[in-house]
This record gives structure tokens, C-alpha cells and sequence, in this order.
């Protein structure tokens, strides 16, 4: 079965948008790592932190170990989470779902495949999954989720709702 690995970031962006099964729809299963899981349940009473646990105990996320930082590649530094999550990938060979620019930017070095939140809402969108990209994207930007100006038109091009 196919996968990918979350970080925490596009996991809580997701969880505010009420669409947290989209990685698993997309690519078979979604990963996080027990340090990215704890991340996202750092302030638990919030809305999005019970939606994240919720689905870790529904199945639509499964929390892994994260094996050690391989031996012989140099560590980035970046926050536990973002380290875990990347070598994570790197154990299942899968892609990466992370918008931290610095563990973009590192994960990318590996070879890692990298897909952001907005990437995955265009894919959501070609596949009728959600009905508009305009919309989640405009929620999340509401809830604090930082999305470049530049990067929000692109997208909406892609989605073909520009």
C-alpha cells in the first residue's frame, strides 16, 4: 500500500477545514510520527486537536515511530517534528506532506517527494473530492494558516477556479 508522511502544520490546517481524510484518500494511508502527533495535541482542548485524535483512532492517521536519523546524512536544523517526519519518509520511501519552508528545502536535498497542503487541495479538488479551493483556502487563512498571496493565485489557477 502507497503512502505519505504528515507534518504537523498541514495536519492542523486540515483538521480546521474538517478535511483530515484527504491524505488517505489521496495516497493509500498517512503517517505521522509519535513526535509530530504530540505536536498536534499540544494544546488539547482545541477543536483541531480533538479532530487530529479522532482520527488517529478512527484509522484515517497512524502514528509511527519514527526510526533514527540515518547514519552518515548530515542533520538539519529543524524542530523535532519536522526531523521525525523526514525520516520517516525516508524509511517508507514516501512522499512528504510539509509546508515549513527550511524542511521543504531539507527533505528536498534527500530526494524526498514534497507535497504541501495546496497541492493536495488541487488534487482533492481534479478528483471531486471537495467542490472549491477557494473556499478551504480562504477558511484556513481565516484560522491563522499562513498562505502566500502568490501562492493562493497559482493554486486557484491549478484548481481551475481562476
Amino acid at each position: 500500500m502507497s503512502c505519505i508522511v504528515a507534518d504537523a502544520g498541514p495536519l492542523i490546517a486540515l483538521a480546521k477545514a474538517g478535511l483530515l481524510e484527504l491524505p488517505r484518500r489521496a495516497f493509500g494511508q498517512a503517517l505521522i510520527s509519535r513526535t509530530v502527533f504530540d505536536e498536534c495535541l499540544a494544546q488539547a482542548r482545541s477543536h483541531d486537536a480533538q479532530r487530529i485524535r479522532e482520527a488517529v483512532d478512527a484509522g484515517v492517521l497512524v502514528v509511527c515511530d519514527a526510526p533514527d536519523w540515518p547514519v552518515g546524512r548530515p542533520v538539519p536544523r529543524l524542530d523535532p517534528g519536522e526531523l521525525s517526519a523526514i525520516a520517516l519518509a525516508l524509511h517508507h520511501s514516501a512522499p512528504l506532506l510539509m509546508d515549513e519552508k527550511r524542511g521543504r528545502r531539507s527533505a528536498a536535498h534527500m530526494g524526498i517527494p514534497l507535497v504541501g497542503v495546496c497541492g493536495l487541495l488541487v488534487i482533492a479538488r481534479r478528483q471531486r473530492w471537495i467542490s472549491n479551493v477557494h473556499d478551504v483556502l480562504t477558511a484556513m487563512k481565516r484560522d491563522g494558516y499562513y498562505i502566500a498571496p502568490s501562492l493562493v493565485h497559482k493554486v486557484l489557477q491549478l484548481a481551475g477556479e481562476e
